[in-house]
This record gives C-alpha cells, sequence and structure tokens, in this order.
C-alpha cells in the first residue's frame, strides 16, 4: 500500500534525504516537504478532513526555529479528532536523550522515534507495522 507523507524539517538537506528514503522504499504516493511547521499546520488544517481513505505519515523534527516539534504537537492535538485519526507521526531527531524522550511520551499522536539520520532500514522497519 502506498501513502502519502508530509515532511516537515528545517534542514533542506535533512528533508531532501527523507524524501529520498521514502521514495526508494516506494511506500509513498505523494510526499510534501515543509521546512516551516506552521505552514505545515495550516496545510493539515485545510487539507485533513479530505477524501482520502488512507492514513497520511508525517515525518516531524523536534529542534527548529519558528515552531518547533513540541509546539506543533501541541497544536496536533488540538485539531479535531476526525483530522488527528487521519495521520501517523514519526518523530526524527538527532536528540534521543531522556527529557526529550519524557516529553514526547505523553503525546498518544506518536507512532514511532527514530533517530537522524533516517535510513532504509529505519523507515522499512516503521512503515511494516501499518501493512
Amino acid at each position: 500500500m502506498k501513502y502519502p507523507f508530509i515532511v516537515i524539517d528545517d534542514s533542506p538537506i535533512d528533508c531532501l534525504i527523507v524524501k529520498k528514503v521514502i521514495g526508494f522504499s516506494g511506500k509513498s504516493s505523494d510526499v510534501k516537504v515543509f521546512n516551516d511547521a506552521s505552514v505545515a499546520l495550516r496545510y493539515i488544517e485545510q487539507h485533513g478532513e479530505g477524501e482520502r481513505t488512507s492514513i497520511s505519515f508525517i515525518t516531524l523534527d523536534i529542534m527548529m526555529p519558528v515552531m518547533n516539534g513540541f509546539e506543533f504537537l501541541e497544536k496536533f492535538n488540538s485539531l479535531p479528532k476526525s483530522i488527528q485519526e487521519r495521520y501517523k507521526i514519526i518523530i526524527l531527531s538527532l536528540s534521543n536523550n531522556e527529557h526529550t524522550m519524557k516529553r514526547l511520551e505523553k503525546y498518544d499522536v506518536i507512532e514511532a522515534i527514530v533517530e537522524k539520520p533516517i535510513t532504509m532500514d529505519k523507515f522499512a522497519e516503521v512503515i511494516s507495522r501499518f501493512q
């Protein structure tokens, strides 16, 4: 099955890597890239209740300017449940420190936390959960 993806990361290089890994996996029907989490959130608010029948995946960086990953998660959690349940969030982070992990535990919308850099193996392991 192929899924739509939204990549949210302020680093153009990380976005390129994630987009390539997703593309090479053969699991994507579409990949949208956002360097600003607030713009991605507006996109999700406007398109979140479309007529899609499958889920969409969001890969989310934590450390970003303007709106960081935690701020995005707070705003995402305030969206209607009908939008939230259409998305699966995968955190991509350089930081796997205990404080960050504890903060992430409180968000039920997170399906997986993957340490950067993303690889085909790490990606395949996460996506295989939804086959």
